[in-house]
């Protein structure tokens, strides 16, 4: 039974990964956004976090989105959803982006929401674009040895140590895994996700889809 649950599992990964980002109900970018949102659901059946971080107890996954709130109700699907017999939770950090804009910084503000972030199981820094460059890489450098899944779609996002980037592939959203980054953050990734990458970083020399 278990692995037919992990084959249907690997059936529902294709079957996002290969969806046009323009088909379908609204506009192009929402349903971009849902997809994203469906993988973020996904990653969490082929990623092992360690006990201490995943308890085997009922507490919920967490999710933090880094990004503007506008956007939550892309995220309702999966918080009505259960997965390794939790519930999700979602949380929204949308300060971040206003600090950027406002071109200053609430340290104190800053390091709450860190720590927020330091709890949760996946973070995903969604494209906002008045995020500075160096704030991004701050913010990855605060998560590291966290196991924290860290999720994002910026063109430098894994060269600053995320661990997994969305892209675009033909009108497709793919993803690619910076293996290193999840090794360092203590997260075990089974072969199947990586065979859906459409690249892994691992040691000095990325591997292409495909090799």
């Amino acid at each position: 039974m278990k692995f037919k649950v992990y084959i249907l599992l690997s059936f529902l990964m294709f079957a996002v990964l290969f969806v046009p980002a323009q088909a379908g109900d609204g506009s192009a970018q929402v349903r971009e956004r849902k997809i994203k949102a469906a993988f973020l659901y996904n990653f969490i059946n082929f990623i092992e976090w360690p006990k201490e971080k995943m308890s085997e107890n009922d507490a919920p996954v967490l999710i933090g989105i880094v990004g503007p709130k506008k956007h939550a109700e892309v995220y309702n699907p999966i918080m009505d959803k259960k997965v390794k017999g939790k519930d999700i939770i979602v949380n929204f950090f949308s300060d971040f982006c206003k600090k950027a804009k406002n071109g200053k910084r609430n340290t104190s503000k800053w390091d709450e929401s860190i720590e927020h972030l330091k709890k949760c199981h996946i973070v995903f820094v969604s494209n906002c674009e008045i995020m500075s460059k160096d704030d991004l890489a701050e913010l990855l450098e605060e998560l590291k040895g966290m196991s924290v899944l860290t999720a994002g779609e910026q063109e430098s996002f894994l060269a600053d140590g995320g661990i997994i980037n969305f892209v675009k592939d033909d009108k497709k959203v793919r993803f690619e895994i910076n293996l290193d980054a999840a090794k360092k953050n203590n997260l075990e990734m089974r072969s199947k996700l990586l065979k859906l990458a459409r690249r892994v970083i691992n040691g000095k020399k990325p591997r292409e889809e495909g090799k």
